[in-house]
This record gives C-alpha cells, sequence and structure tokens, in this order.
C-alpha cells in the first residue's frame, strides 16, 4: 500500500476509498481520462478537455453548496476514477449520483459496484438524504449492472436522451431511496 492511501482521509468501501479531489494528484489523470474518446464513451462529454477547464471545474466544485466529488483509489492507493453527488438538494433531500471509472485496467473488476455502494451509504447513512438518481446509456451495460447491484432500479427509459456516435441514443433513468437502502441493509445483517 502506498503512502497516500495511509494518510489521505476519506470514505472506505470494500476495495476502494474515496479522497478529496487534490489538483496535484488527480488533475492530470482526469484531463487524460476525459480526452480519452473510449473513456468518455458514455458520458455526456463531447468535446476534448483542456488543462484549464479541468482546473477551473477543481476550483469551482472545491466551493460548491451542491455537489460533492472525490477522487477514488483502488485498495493499492491508485487513482481509477471519480464519483459525485451532483445537484444536491438539501431541502428535497435528493442528489444525481454519478462514476466515471477512467483506469481502462480497472473496468470489469467489481469497483464500479463497490463505488456505488459506498457512495449511496455516505449519501444515506451521513449526508441524510432521502433519494438518488442516476442514469445511464442503454448500451452500458457494466453500468446498469452495477447500479442495479447498489441497490437502485429502473423507473423509465428516457427516449433519445443523448445524441453519441451520430445517432440519438436512450438513457435509462435509476433511483434508490433511503428506506430501500435501510431495507436492503438490515436484510444484509
Amino acid at each position: 500500500m502506498d503512502s497516500s492511501r495511509k494518510s489521505a482521509i476519506g470514505i472506505r468501501g470494500e476495495r476502494i476509498q474515496f479522497v478529496p479531489l487534490d489538483k496535484a494528484l488527480h488533475l492530470e489523470n482526469i484531463v487524460n481520462w476525459f480526452n480519452d474518446p473510449e473513456v468518455v464513451r458514455y458520458t455526456s462529454s463531447v468535446f476534448p478537455l483542456s488543462r484549464l477547464q479541468e482546473e477551473k471545474w477543481f476550483d469551482r466544485v472545491a466551493e460548491s453548496k451542491d455537489e460533492l466529488h472525490w477522487a477514488v483509489h483502488d485498495e493499492s492507493g491508485r487513482h481509477i476514477g471519480v464519483t459525485g453527488l451532483m445537484k444536491i438538494d438539501w431541502q428535497g433531500r435528493r442528489a444525481i449520483s454519478g462514476t466515471m471509472i477512467g483506469e481502462k485496467s480497472a473496468w470489469g473488476k467489481g469497483y464500479g459496484t463497490d463505488i456505488m455502494q459506498t457512495r449511496t451509504r455516505y449519501a444515506f447513512e451521513q449526508m441524510g438524504l432521502h433519494r438518488l438518481e442516476s442514469e445511464c446509456f442503454v448500451e452500458n451495460k457494466g453500468s446498469a449492472r452495477c447500479l442495479e447491484k447498489s441497490g437502485y432500479r429502473q423507473i423509465g427509459i428516457l427516449k433519445k436522451k443523448r445524441w453519441r456516435e451520430g445517432r440519438w441514443q436512450d438513457c435509462i433513468l435509476w433511483e434508490i431511496l433511503d428506506e430501500d437502502y435501510f431495507s436492503q441493509a438490515t436484510r444484509r445483517l
């Protein structure tokens, strides 16, 4: 285990850890990932991302009252992705959740489920949220599988939601409520 994992304060899952975003540690990876068409295939990102744009994003989210983002490290301390809660509505106790695993060698290894379960646990147990929503492209079978394994349920198909690869693509809308999460947590005990 490297020293950054030992010293980083964060939220732990079974195999992953959420750590606060740090320009010095995470910016370069994120810029590279967002400029890789294979990595951003199932995101809303359609334009190349400059280092300056990403630095401004880091600054904006650091000051945001309605967004919470983390870098995701694997069990060896390697930065493999990002996850977050966006459009947090504190009065309505809801947020939109999202994850991107940018490190291709980490794809298909179970990290996505661990990330989503850990983020969901934090949102309900620590933040007191009531509802999380997420969406994924219909073709993104990996994300759909992770969301389902994390307790989210499909609530609909958003027809022709995003323009990608020269055509309109459908997205699946997902939700999980706090009572669903706590009911599942009780069954696991």
